[in-house]
């Protein structure tokens, strides 16, 4: 007999989100992705075919459908958004572990950089970034600005490159979710920039940061300092 055999209704919504990926399938339907390509391109790590299992146990459970040759999150699925914020919330401030580096991905960063983005502060002209982590393996990316989105590309498209960012992998990561702000990373030499002042100065404020950043940290786009 599969499952637990409890009542309890906690038992009953592992049964369903419990096993490996499946919470943090929900996570990037949640933060907006839709194709199968994109939900597994933040989950590096994850399988084709397990990414397809998961979907299928969540489809089944009515927590996702199908639409338009994408996946959307049902009503079911929408009202996990409370769930997944309060389970980060926890881990950020409960998990003694830390960041450690295994948790450290360069391609998880930079898709997740890519997609919280503050539209209105985005470049209207396409602005050409090459992003470079240093001792770390992956990359470079190529992020295309033109607002309203940010396009990560593998090359610079024929472009001409406006800003380089050199950044130490776990640095910026600390930066991203919270617990570090800009302009020490700056001061420390642990990002380092190349391109025009105003290009500098504007980059960090594109971003909105990772989705459950430190509260008591300044934000992305703010505290950004000289650069």
């Amino acid at each position: 007999m599969s499952g637990s055999g409890q009542f309890c209704a906690v038992a009953r919504a592992l049964e369903v989100l419990g096993e490996r990926w499946t919470l943090l399938v929900v996570r990037e339907l949640l933060l907006g992705e839709r194709h199968f390509n994109d939900i597994r391109r933040g989950l590096p790590r994850i399988s084709r075919t397990m990414l397809s299992t998961r979907l299928k146990t969540l489809e089944k459970a009515g927590i996702v459908a199908r639409e338009g040759g994408g996946y959307r999150l049902t009503d079911a699925g929408e009202n996990l958004a409370p769930v997944v914020r309060e389970l980060g919330g926890w881990a950020m401030e409960w998990d003694r572990r830390g960041l450690r580096p295994e948790h450290l991905d360069p391609d998880v960063l930079v898709w997740d950089i890519r997609r919280r983005t503050v539209t209105e502060r985005l470049p209207e002209r396409r602005t050409i970034v090459e992003l470079r982590f240093r001792g770390a393996d992956g990359g470079p990316y190529f992020l295309h600005v033109a607002r309203p989105q940010i396009d990560l590309c593998t090359d610079d498209g024929g472009f001409e490159v406006a800003l380089r960012v050199e950044a130490d992998l776990e640095a910026l990561t600390r930066y991203w979710l919270g617990e570090i702000s800009w302009a020490p990373l700056l001061r420390s030499g642990a990002v380092t920039l190349t391109g025009p002042s105003t290009l500098r100065r504007a980059f960090p404020t594109w971003f909105s940061g990772y989705l459950l950043r430190t509260a008591s940290a300044a934000g992305p786009h703010r505290d950004h300092g000289q650069s």
